[in-house]
């Protein structure tokens, strides 16, 4: 089953890569949710600075919560890895966005997500700062 939440979490990844518009955006949250549990839970308290905070319970909250991320970014440029730990699946992201109000650019951030899946559907998800650290919280090391 892990594999197969590789596979799920990647397919997503890839839609949102090539989504260009918020029509694409808005259709990838409507095909990435249908693999999310109805009770996801979203961490994202640990990322200062990139326009998220807080815990967003549940899928409606999942979802808006990345609709008002999206409007604040122009541009999303990233690679990323995903690593297999049990029912966990860490993605590895070194991304480049531009913010949409002031072009500014940032340098390079490498930041890494950590999604637990349950009977195939994305129950828990935690943004951190660095790869180490999702990687250490998923029980793996760098």
């Amino acid at each position: 089953m892990s594999q197969d939440n590789v596979e799920a979490w990647r397919a997503s990844i890839e839609e949102l890569r090539a989504a260009t518009s918020e029509v694409d955006r808005e259709a990838w949250l409507a095909s990435t949710s249908e693999f999310w549990d109805q009770d996801i839970e979203l961490d994202v308290s640990e990322v200062p600075g990139m326009g998220m905070s807080g815990i967003y319970l549940g899928r409606e909250a999942v979802q808006e919560l990345w609709r008002d991320w999206f409007r604040g970014w122009e541009a999303l440029s990233y690679d990323y890895q995903l690593v297999e730990a049990g029912e966990r699946v860490v993605m590895l992201m070194e991304w480049s966005p531009r913010k949409r109000r002031s072009g500014a650019e940032p340098p390079v951030l490498k930041n890494a997500l950590v999604s637990t899946f349950k009977n195939g559907l994305m129950v828990h998800s935690k943004f951190y700062m660095s790869h180490g650290e999702a990687l250490e919280a998923a029980g793996l090391s760098e």
